[in-house]
Formats: C-alpha cells, structure tokens, sequence
C-alpha cells in the first residue's frame, strides 16, 4: 500500500472543513427551523449535528495522520541528505587520497630539483669562469646564460599561479641552457 503524502492529507482536512462548514450553516439553518416548530427540523438539526461530531472525529484522526506523515518524510529528506553527505565525504576521501600521493611526488620532485640546483649554479659559474679566463666576451642579451637556478625557480612559481596554462609551457630548462651555450656545445660536438 502507498503511504499517502502529507500533502493529500492536508488537501483532505482542507474539504472537510468546509464540509464541516457548510453543515454548520445547514444546521443553523435547520435549528432556527426546529425553534419555529417546522415539522422534522429537530430531528434533521440532530442529524446533522451528529455528522459534524463523527467529521470531527475524522478530521482528528487525519490531524493525527498529517503529523506522522509529516515525521515520515523529514525523515526520509534527512535520510536522503544523510545519504548525500555521505557520498560526498567519500568523494573527499578519494580527493585526499589522490592529493596525499601527488604530494608524494612533488616531494621527491623538491628533492630532486634541491639537489640539482646547486649543481646547475656550479656549473653556470664555472662556465662563465672559464670563459672569462678564456677571455671570451659574451653578449648579455643570450637568456639562460645567467641566472638559470632563478629560471627553474621561475616556472616552477608559473606552474604553481596558472599563469603557465595562460601562456603554454614555454621553453624548458634543458632547451634554454642548450640554446644559451649552443657555440659551446656545438663545437664540443665538432671537436669530438
């Protein structure tokens, strides 16, 4: 059997009110009828007042009914919402579980890059160093001949912000050193 809603309920308290209403008045009615000594009224007038009283009734059971309707169905909508906060708290679960693993990575990532960008300082300044002594002049315009620690440091702040997505991945660090001291590597190439 279908539970009736709450709201077919109130609809039936609603139309009996009125029922209740338009008795009120037919008794009225048939009372002042009863007082003038119309045959029947009396009779009639207690008739009807006995259909209002069991409508009274009627109209306290379905009070009774609306109230555990109306119990049943928060019921359900927080039974429901329970449900939804439920799924959405094990959708955070798998958020934090993927995030907790992608900071893994970043971390070994640090750790990598940490160990690397001292190396990568040397060996700029010695670069630099041995061209100096060389007396090779070079032209401060060649990006990636100065300054590569603060590069990487740079992209990595461009990936963090979004402005990396904006702008596309740009050149990497490998791809930037290799064009800044192409003249060394090259001939490093052809003397081999």
């Amino acid at each position: 059997m279908t539970p009736v809603t709450s709201p077919e309920i109130s609809d039936k308290i609603a139309a009996l009110d009125i029922l209740v209403q338009e008795l009120g008045a037919e008794f009225d009615k048939t009372a002042g009828e009863a007082v003038a000594g119309v045959d029947g009224a009396g009779r009639k007038a207690a008739e009807i007042n006995q259909r209002i009283e069991r409508l009274g009734v009627d109209r306290l059971i379905l009070s009774r009914a609306l109230e555990r309707a109306r119990a049943t169905e928060a019921a359900a909508r927080e039974a429901k919402a329970e449900a939804a906060r439920r799924s959405h708290f094990e959708a955070a679960r798998g958020h934090a579980a993927r995030l907790l693993a992608a900071a893994s990575r970043i971390d070994a990532a640090i750790a990598e890059i940490t160990a690397a960008l001292p190396e990568l300082s040397e060996a700029e300044l010695s670069v630099r160093l041995s061209l100096s002594r060389a007396q090779h002049p070079l032209t401060g315009a060649v990006i990636g001949q100065m300054g590569l620690p603060l590069m990487v440091v740079d992209k990595l702040n461009r990936l963090a912000d979004g402005r990396a997505r904006l702008n596309g991945p740009g050149k990497s660090i490998a791809g930037t050193a290799a064009f800044a001291w192409s003249f060394l590597v090259n001939d490093n190439e052809e003397a081999a």
